[in-house]
């Protein structure tokens, strides 16, 4: 059986030539190329892969997210349809739109998902290989050489990484894709923007277990555009469940009859009123739930740093002051996306719950 396995990108090269030892190893009857090793020095790269083409049996697509647009796949993939040639996509990366963006030759075979509980039977069938126990553990171990690629290439950490893409993703932060240091992404603009608020709802809702956020007027949350996941949080808190039901949602408020509310914001005259207008519509999301009026506190600390959980992913961003001690406007400014399990998150959980349990309960 002769393979043509197709890359794109330095990520998605390197699994190229790991699957390609793999099944030449495991099979002595699978021959295959990868353009990265099997083209020397001088020979017409374009003619050498039109060639091999030819010559295989299938094609395998290497996908990863950095890909799914490179135009190289696109023409390997559609060369060998034209071919009648099988086009297998092999998914590194889990991404249900992988091939959303354009009617294209990807999306006519089966594709095999490498975070799937089938990935190893579905492999075996795939390649005809002997479905035996030692194969299977060969598989594992080929997975595990992967699992050590992405964690090379990761740009964030793996809790973050669904968050990320939704961020850019989002049309809002096209403009300001982050880059990338110390497996923190770092975007420019948008915090404290509907946008973000968005994002983090739809990350948390149904699925998610702890949203916290370090607010002052959380205006944005109670504007009225997410009534869906207020009620959600209210059926958490109704009779007959434990607590939330397993939901650990906190939402903090500068205590409006607090002294630092005069150095809370820039705009004295209409901040206060903005604050108690807010919480008054907290009051009365709340109604007469007592287990979720629980979910509610006031402090009346300086706010030194913001900070959102949603579950092991923190949005993180410091205000500035000025001379005279007032934060500069938060609204559309630069924030981090880090994990919860990274140092600077568990430093940021500690800040959290420290404010959280010297606040007083929502009266």
């Amino acid at each position: 059986m002769k393979i043509f396995i197709s890359w794109s990108k330095r990520k998605s090269m390197e699994m190229a030539i790991k699957t390609k030892e793999f099944l030449e190893k495991i099979n002595p009857q699978i021959e295959t190329f990868v353009s990265e090793v099997d083209i020397n020095g001088g020979e017409d790269v374009q003619n050498k892969i039109i060639d091999k083409i030819i010559e295989c049996d299938k094609l395998v697509l290497c996908f990863t997210k950095e890909n799914k647009k490179a135009p190289w796949l696109l023409f390997e993939a559609g060369y060998a349809r034209g071919l009648s040639r099988p086009v297998i996509p092999l998914l590194f990366d889990d991404d249900p739109n992988w091939h959303s963006w354009i009617d294209n030759p990807m999306n006519v075979a089966r594709e095999i998902q490498f975070d799937r509980y089938d990935f190893v039977s579905t492999f075996i069938t795939n390649f005809k290989l002997k479905d035996s126990a030692d194969t299977k553990r060969k598989i594992e171990n080929y997975r595990q050489s992967i699992l050590d690629i992405k964690e090379k290439y990761r740009l964030v950490d793996v809790h973050c990484e669904d968050f990320v893409d939704k961020l850019i993703n989002n049309d809002a932060f096209v403009l300001e894709n982050p880059y990338f240091r110390e497996k923190t992404a770092h975007f420019l603009s948008g915090f404290e923007s509907f946008d973000l608020y968005k994002t983090i709802i739809d990350s948390f809702l149904y699925t998610g277990k702890h949203l916290w956020i370090y607010g002052r007027k959380n205006m944005k949350l109670f504007g009225g555009s997410f009534k869906n996941f207020f009620k959600y949080l209210k059926e958490k808190a109704s009779d007959g469940h434990v607590g939330m039901d397993g939901i650990d949602f906190r939402c903090l408020f500068l205590d409006p009859n607090s002294s630092e509310v005069e150095k809370a914001h820039l705009q004295q005259n209409i901040f206060k009123p903005e604050l108690e207008l807010t919480i008054l519509r907290a009051k009365d999301v709340i109604g007469d739930n007592s287990e979720f009026k629980k979910c509610f506190r006031l402090y009346s600390n300086k706010r030194d740093a913001i900070i959102i959980r949603v579950d092991n992913c923190i949005i993180y961003s410091r205000p500035t002051f000025d001379a005279e001690g007032r934060p500069q406007l938060l609204t559309n400014t630069s924030f981090e996306v880090f994990s919860a399990k990274s140092d600077k998150g568990a430093e940021c959980l500690k800040i959290f719950e420290r404010v959280w349990f010297s606040a007083k309960e929502l009266s």
